[in-house]
């Protein structure tokens, strides 16, 4: 517990002075995330080691967590970063995965794979986030494994950058065939209480996560609509309608910030409570 605590009081104490050194800024709402070695931090998160990190890269120059394949973008020098030159010094490196079989390259079109979900392929278990490989969609939390190559994206993007859409199986000699998908799991029960339509500006919602919405348990991805804080894992719920998204761009793309809660939601949350 006290080697916690002084961890957690340098990542504090270096917060505000390690932005000075280069790199974009940390998003804030990933500060419960710094120094623990857990791997839960989220891309632009700080770390102070590739261990904090759910992509496996923790990049200088001042230590934010990364893609791979945008580690030396927007100013950061590239995976590595350890703590040394940004005046904290890391925790202990936690002992790294089993090594996964290497994942067929996207040679076929569309992006490059990102090598941190190379345990993630082929294990139906709806665990690859995007930019990661699948065999199917069973692999992925999006639901959408999209070709030519077959790599996890978000529905509203599976056309871009080279994509051909969802439905890549494992078919097209980018991959072997996985075994066969077990039955997808029950459709969710809808929200109790819709939030409003997208059509008061603001980006659209990813379609894929509706099964997120309104539950309060703080599960739903940036992208995804909401009907308040709750939801979402980046804790920022933006207006004008609803969407999670990340603390530092709660005013991009029409957002009108972080705080939005639904007018149904809240005349829910007044009324008395009768048996």
């Amino acid at each position: 517990m006290k080697s916690l605590t002084v961890v957690s009081l340098l990542a504090f104490a270096t917060y505000v002075s390690a932005q000075a050194n280069g790199g974009p800024p940390f998003d804030p709402a990933g500060a419960k995330n710094v120094g623990n070695g857990q791997g839960k931090q989220f891309i632009g998160g700080q770390c102070l080691s590739a261990a904090d990190c759910g992509s496996g890269c923790c990049a200088g120059p001042s230590g934010i967590c990364s893609g791979v394949g945008a580690q030396t973008q927007a100013g950061k020098t590239g995976c590595g970063f350890g703590g040394g030159g940004g005046g904290a010094a890391a925790p202990p490196a936690a002992a790294p995965p089993p090594a996964a079989a290497p994942p067929a390259t996207a040679s076929k079109g569309g992006p490059p794979f990102d090598p941190a979900g190379a345990k993630n392929v082929g294990n139906g278990a709806g665990k690859q986030f995007i930019g990661g490989q699948c065999l199917s969609a069973a692999d992925c939390a999006s639901g959408c494994c999209a070709g030519p190559s077959g790599i996890c994206s978000g529905v509203g993007a599976q056309t871009q950058a080279g994509k051909t859409g969802c439905g890549f199986g494992g078919g097209g000699g980018a991959a072997a065939a996985p075994p066969p998908a077990a039955a997808p799991p029950p459709a969710a029960a809808p929200p109790a209480a819709a939030a409003p339509p997208a059509n008061k500006g603001g980006p659209p919602f990813d379609p894929a996560g509706a099964k997120n919405v309104g539950n309060g348990a703080g599960t739903q991805f940036i992208g995804g609509q909401c009907l308040s804080a709750k939801d979402c894992a980046s804790g920022c719920c933006a207006g004008p309608s609803g969407i999670c998204s990340g603390v530092g761009a709660q005013t991009q793309a029409g957002k009108t910030g972080c705080g939005f809660v639904a007018k149904r939601f809240v005349r829910r949350a007044a009324a008395p409570f009768v048996l």
